[in-house]
């Protein structure tokens, strides 16, 4: 996704363009398809450019339908992200001369000198900042059991659970106790 910005920069300082990129869902075989390794299966993101004094802020907004796994039971889950961003890109060249532009800092993005963005890595980014953590299918989950990993949503059920031969001689004062009805819960 990438979006020439020449004729922005050669245009006055506070000009701005507008810009809309939609996909859905996102193509497996087309120019996009690093955003699906990321479980972004469609993506509508609305840009401003506006040009700066040293290149070219992008502003906008960002939906995006993400694919995921439950982090209880696993299974697929799919949801909507919106996010907002504004990013600063830097120019290493003067649009119209060709003179280099002072030094942008060091983790700065930069304008190449074909004067293109390339947009795919910025959208990327601002999604995967804003996926859940967790993603759940549900907010009552009830995840894998924990001994055989069958899901306890579908078939809910509960292990016997080992005792410690440890603990028998606790266990035979407990059984004494309830025998003689001396126990109380």
């Amino acid at each position: 996704m990438k979006i020439s910005v020449a004729h922005l920069l050669k245009a006055d300082v506070g000009e701005e363009i507008q810009l809309h990129v939609a996909e859905s869902p996102v193509d497996p075989l087309g120019e996009n398809k690093e955003l699906l390794e990321d479980g972004i299966a469609a993506i509508d993101a609305h840009i401003v450019a506006t040009h700066t004094d040293p290149g070219a802020l992008l502003e906008g907004d960002i939906a995006a339908t993400i694919a995921q796994e439950c982090a209880r039971c696993l299974t697929a889950v799919s949801s909507s992200v919106r996010t907002t961003f504004a990013e600063q890109y830097y120019a290493k060249l003067h649009v119209e001369t060709g003179a280099a532009m002072p030094a942008p800092p060091l983790d700065a993005k930069e304008i190449g000198s074909d004067f293109r963005i390339d947009i795919a890595p910025l959208l990327r980014e601002e999604v995967i900042l804003a996926m859940p953590l967790a993603p759940l299918c549900r907010p009552d989950c009830k995840g894998l059991c924990p001994e055989c990993g069958r899901d306890l949503n579908v078939a809910p059920h509960e292990h016997e659970v080992p005792v410690d031969d440890r603990w028998s001689a606790l266990q035979a004062l407990k059984v004494a106790d309830e025998r003689r009805g001396d126990v109380k819960d």
